[in-house]
């Protein structure tokens, strides 16, 4: 059977998998109908509610009846209840709680309530600001943002509020300022390659959008690597970031940690009290211009001359740098959301389109290019850019721009006996710059290349159970499906035709796969125990993408796709034990098996490999003082090879069959401490701290480098893959937020105090260090080692009753651990003679930003942001490409919901 018949099989298999589980999960909850939902106000409760606020009243009845209470925050502000000490239902406890505040309630779902003005109440108030929703959740201390204040770990939370606030110009902007989080070549892939804590591609830190993952590989030539994750950010509804080895069904793999998003829900859409609503979000930036012609030179020319020709004269090429003023708006996105919600149903539609031409770099700042002298390795003296780019101060930066398009359908379905089922498609469509990495280090220089293009098609599926006449039960099947035709179209830059050549990296990429759990609680005289078990499987294929067809003619430029499938499969149970209400322990065991099949057109036949193994995860939680919560965490989390590492690939120089690679074992220790308490110096008022030291050693730690191979006359060194002896970080991060309700402020720090990379002694050419800092010679940690020090301080204040927000946001990013390999040397040429990868370079850099947030009405709110308030020219962390970030943005939007 040809490659191309395997990969429609494949194929084929998956959506009818995909079909038939989703049928199933359909069909079983609907044999359960006609629908009702219980009585939930008919339960009886012994409420323990003292007199206060009534924001504070309402909290505790959400913790103490186990519901979710949503409102207004002006029907609670300045009011006060008188309490309810009883045992009664929530229906009658929460009649007593509103008494003479002029609100009713009226229960919306099983565990849900809404509270509403009466009718005089509100025609009195019909001028008054009505500001978002207010949720109380019912677990103590409550809401997704104090998560990260409450597990045992380190993690961060993102809302949609947030995601909007900081989402920059480039997709992966709304990560930045999240300590020990860092998006790689962020400019240069209109995408996510989530680095957290020096762990980054390859599966290490998936980026999982509603249950579904679709990380695929961009081989950047001789410059290493990147894997791509995509998603809008117009469509985010919120960001939960796990760092380290997560105990989550849907981790396997995941060395570095989780980045999970949700996608935008109804109660992001509608009014407060409304079940149907549209909301519509147009917004502008300036800072960019009109994408060039293909081929557009830019930047410092590589070749200034000799010293004994005198000082260089013609050293730019004509490039853009007629900047736009701060005020012009040069590019701008549109959005369309619809949503209603009912009883058994909740619905979502929604379109958003985005586009911004190439931006230009800041003015200000030591790092711009200048010529300076230089030694070439013949003792010729020569002029070579003196400064960390080549673009100059102000110029347009090229391929930088994109254009996006993205689809949201999402529908859930609520039926008796507390079940749920989601399902949703969404598609993602995107034209965007890229320039491939190695080009311009090997020969060509900076050029404006062809547009690439993302299509990506995602199909999800999330059932839940969760009867509530019992804690042994709560089901949740997820099932997903995605397509990625990713066409990367790099080129080639012709120094002597003046004519760009393909060199597109094209792939073609088919994922399903799924996992089932199931939660009990158990009250036992040993204390209370909690158990989910379950099991997940994936499977990937991937090839050309759909009306590429290899041939060696096709593929004389462009290179030769990877061809061939990995399927894994896992097992886990998480037991977490309270023996006493100040004890948590916590346990994860999890049994993964995986298989590849290669199935490249240049082998004599398939190759198949298999590998199987352990993960183990334990932390020890204490409570001495409420909300102080000291903890220790260790994990020993194996990672299969990708399936990338897997399959023969230009990317090494032999076919997987005579390099293949063993499975990384990650092996962390945490020790940590978070603080979590309201009403700490004034009566409203929010602390929440954390501070951690991590220790991270991955064993057999599978990257790239020239490996010896052996012949009967000589020993000569190709590029393949490579287990090293040890991957190493260590390091601290504190985070501590302060929020007075008038006035709050956050600061988050990373600190790396030991990085090292480790080869096994003679698994490399012997003239590589074996062991450095900065990453192995020629391996893809090169560009994956992360700055030594990063700070983020957030300050701002609310005026005018909350209706005005404003704010300044500092992000301080220190040099990188170490330059270069970290051993004092700056080789950049292999023994073959072919250009190697470069080390990621850049110089500190300090970025500021303002924010201001207003709103008008129910209907109407506004938001002004300008980023790189100081205009620096600097080079990001993390790039593989050497181009400046945006300078001094101006971005501002309205949203009108109705």
């Amino acid at each position: 059977m040809s490659s191309s018949v395997k990969m429609n099989v494949g194929r084929r298999v998956g959506t009818r998998l995909f079909s038939v589980t989703l049928l199933g999960s359909i069909t079983l909850p609907l044999a359960a109908l006609p629908f009702s939902v219980q009585a939930e106000e008919a339960k009886q409760v012994n409420f323990r509610i003292p007199g206060g606020s009534l924001s504070s009243a309402l909290a505790d009845f959400g913790r103490q009846s186990g519901m979710q209470v949503s409102y207004l925050p002006e029907y609670a502000a300045g009011q006060r209840s008188a309490g309810v000490t009883a045992t009664t239902t929530p229906a009658d406890a929460l009649s007593r709680l509103l008494q003479g505040t002029g609100l009713s309630y009226s229960f919306t779902g099983s565990n849900t309530v809404t509270l509403s003005q009466s009718a005089t109440t509100a025609a009195a108030g019909d001028d008054s600001l009505m500001l978002g929703t207010i949720t109380v959740n019912a677990k103590a201390g409550g809401t997704p943002a104090d998560a990260p204040y409450e597990s045992a770990g380190s993690s961060a939370y993102l809302s949609g509020e947030q995601v909007d606030r900081f989402r920059g110009t480039s997709v992966g902007d709304f990560l930045s300022g999240v300590p020990g989080v860092l998006n790689g070549d962020g400019r240069n892939s209109g995408a996510l390659d989530v680095n957290i804590r020096g762990m980054q591609g390859q599966g290490r830190v998936p980026v999982i959008v509603d249950g579904s993952s679709q990380e695929t590989t961009i081989y950047q030539g001789y410059n290493g690597s990147n894997s791509r994750s995509y998603i809008d950010p117009d469509f985010i509804g919120s960001v939960s970031i796990e760092k380290g080895a997560s105990m989550g069904a849907d981790a396997v793999g995941a060395t570095g940690g989780v980045v999970r998003v949700n996608t935008i829900s109804a109660k992001d859409i509608l009014l407060p009290g409304e079940s149907i609503g549209v909301r519509l979000k147009g917004g502008f930036n300036g800072n960019s211009g009109s994408v060039p012609r293909e081929g557009t030179r830019a930047g410092m020319k590589k070749t200034l001359g000799y010293v004994w020709d005198g000082p260089p004269t013609d050293m730019y090429y004509e490039n853009d740098t007629n900047r736009p003023g701060l005020f012009e708006a040069t590019g701008g996105s549109g959005s369309i959301a619809i949503a209603g919600t009912s009883e058994y149903f909740e619905g979502v539609a929604a379109y958003a389109q985005r586009y911004n031409g190439n931006y230009y770099a800041g003015k200000h700042g030591g790092n711009q290019p200048h010529p300076a002298f230089d030694v070439d390795n013949y003792g010729n003296e020569r002029w070579i850019n003196g400064g960390v780019s080549p673009y100059r101060a102000g110029e347009q930066v090229l391929n930088t721009s994109l254009n996006n398009e993205s689809w949201l359908l999402k529908g859930k379905l609520k039926m008796v006996d507390n079940q749920t089922l989601e399902v949703g498609y969404s598609k993602y469509i995107s034209d965007y710059g890229y320039q491939l990495g190695s080009t311009y280090y090997i020969t060509q220089g900076l050029y404006q290349g062809r547009l690439s293009n993302i299509t990506l098609d995602t199909w999800t599926a999330r059932y839940n159970w969760q009867p509530e006449e019992t804690d042994l039960i709560n089901l949740k099947i997820n099932t997903f499906y995605n397509k990625v035709d990713n066409r990367a179209n790099a080129t080639n830059y012709s120094n002597t035709q003046y004519v760009l050549n393909d060199a597109g990296m094209l792939v073609g990429s088919e994922r399903w796969g799924g996992t089932l759990s199931n939660t009990s609680l158990l009250n036992t005289p040993a204390g209370d125990v909690s158990v989910e078990y379950g099991g997940g499987y994936t499977r990937e294929d991937v090839g050309s993408p759909d009306g590429i067809v290899y041939t060696p003619s096709t593929f004389l430029s462009i290179p030769q796709p990877r061809e061939g499938n990995r399927r894994e499969s896992n097992a886990f149970t998480t037991v977490e034990w309270k023996p006493q209400d100040w004890l948590t322990l916590n346990g994860n065991l999890r049994y993964q098996h995986y298989k590849t099949l290669d199935n490249a057109p240049t082998l004599a036949e398939p190759y198949e490999r298999t590998d199987k193994g352990w993960s183990r995860i334990a932390s020890v939680t204490v409570e001495p003082w409420e909300g102080v919560k000291p903890y220790v965490k260790y994990s020993n989390v194996m990672r299969n090879p990708s399936i990338f590492e897997s399959l023969t690939s230009p990317s090494f120089g032999m076919p997987v069959s005579d390099n293949p690679v063993k499975p990384e074992q990650a092996r962390s220790y945490e020790l940590g401490i978070n603080f979590l308490r309201d009403g700490v110096f004034l009566p409203e008022d929010k602390l929440r701290l954390h501070a951690a030291y991590f220790d991270n050693n991955v064993d057999n730690y599978i990257t790239r480098s020239n490996i010896p191979m052996e012949t009967p006359w000589f020993t000569w060194y190709a590029l393949g893959r490579v287990n090293l002896k040890s991957a190493e970080m260590r390091g601290y991060e504190v985070t501590a937020e302060y929020d007075t309700g008038k006035v709050f402020g956050s600061i988050g720090w990373n600190h790396y105090t030991h990085v090292m990379f480790c080869a096994v002694p003679g698994s490399i050419n012997p003239e590589y260090t074996e062991c450095a800092a900065g990453g192995i010679y020629n391996s893809f940690a090169l560009q994956q080692v992360p700055p030594k020090d990063t700070v983020t301080v957030n300050l701002g204040s609310r005026f005018l009753d909350d209706k005005l927000t404003v704010g300044t946001r500092f992000n301080w990013i220190g040099s990188r651990y170490t330059e270069g390999i970290g051993d004092g040397s700056e080789k950049t040429i292999q023994s073959l003679g072919v250009g190697s990868i470069q080390a990621s370079k850049w110089n500190p850099y300090a970025l500021i930003d303002l924010y201001a947030s207003y709103q008008l009405n129910k209907n109407a709110s506004f938001d002004l942001n300008i980023d790189n308030l100081t205009d620096r020219y600097y080079v990001e962390a993390m790039s593989i490409m050497p181009q400046p970030g945006p300078g001094r943005t101006l971005r501002g939007s309205v949203t009108l919901k109705f």
